[in-house]
């Protein structure tokens, strides 16, 4: 099958390509122009072009469909510049979703949980939902997946990883205070990035289209519970700090995490094992400041 993933410089976009071209797949890797650089660019080589422009356009050509993991993957950054997450996270998928419809080809949308709360909590949340109405309303072929809080290998914090597990793990291993601010006992449902993968292929190979689909193990687990975990599989001696405090919307709280897919999940922690096993081949001791 021919795919194009956009934003395959990042982390699930690169990993996601890496999964989809082992299985004999031909996927065309895109990522912006002037992205952060980050290790996985020389792994998936793509080629540059912007999500909102019209060159991207007649690389969808002969595509069966188009993974959309570009735009601003993170709440901060939302909240950083609400203007930018809406452009990136919706406008990009109008674009691409008018391409699809010109070639044929189908649009699978990346959003969050948080995207199914009534109303969105944050500025990411709500520019993942209108991505997601892009694709419900548009006459092209579009599947959303809902994603929990996906990790593991590739994400490295000094290139901007933001993830609970991936912080955790980089503190752990440099020997540096793991803090938890806000309720330490909010939960997230953790999904390894390579069964994510898994679960990717399952929707294009079983033309799931025109559904919104949460991707989770369906297991939610405390953060502080998390932390242990990393910190144990680590060998570690962090300590653990939980000063409370206040929040930005979104972030105290738990979010749903029953899956509407059915896919393999590995057990949180043999995920968190092969993780921390990959990270110390990567040096986490550089990433001190």
């Amino acid at each position: 099958m021919k795919l194009l993933v956009v934003g395959a410089s990042g982390f699930l976009g690169s990993r996601v390509t890496e999964h989809l071209r082992a299985r004999g797949h031909d996927v065309v890797a895109v990522t912006r122009p002037g992205r952060r650089e980050r290790a996985a660019v020389a792994e998936v080589l793509p080629v540059e072009a912007d999500a909102g422009g019209a060159e991207i356009r007649e690389l969808i050509a002969g595509c069966a469909a188009v993974l959309h993991f570009g735009g601003v993957p993170d709440p901060e950054g939302a909240r950083r510049d609400p203007a930018r997450a809406v452009r990136e996270n919706a406008g990009t998928t109008l674009n691409l979703l008018e391409a699809c419809a010109q070639h044929g080809a189908g649009l699978v949308y990346p959003s969050s949980v948080r995207a199914a709360v009534d109303p969105p909590p944050d500025p990411y949340a709500m520019s993942k939902r209108l991505g997601e109405e892009a694709c419900r309303l548009h006459p092209a072929r579009a599947s959303v997946l809902r994603l929990t809080s996906v990790f593991g290998p590739g994400q490295l914090v000094p290139e901007g990883a933001t993830g609970a597990i991936a912080a955790f793990a980089w503190r752990a291993l440099a020997g540096e205070r793991i803090v938890i601010p806000g309720d330490p006992r909010r939960t997230r449902d953790f999904v390894y990035v390579d069964d994510f993968a898994g679960a990717v292929e399952e929707v294009l190979d079983d033309q799931r289209w025109n559904e919104t689909l949460t991707v989770a193990s369906g297991r939610p687990t405390p953060l502080i519970e998390a932390a242990e975990l990393v910190k144990r599989v680590a060998g570690s001696g962090s300590a653990i700090e939980t000063p409370g405090g206040k929040l930005a919307a979104g972030e105290n709280q738990s979010y749903p995490s029953g899956s509407e897919l059915a896919f393999t999940s590995r057990p949180l922690p043999e995920s968190v094992e092969l993780y921390v096993d990959w990270l110390r081949r990567h040096t986490p001791a550089q990433g001190r400041g």
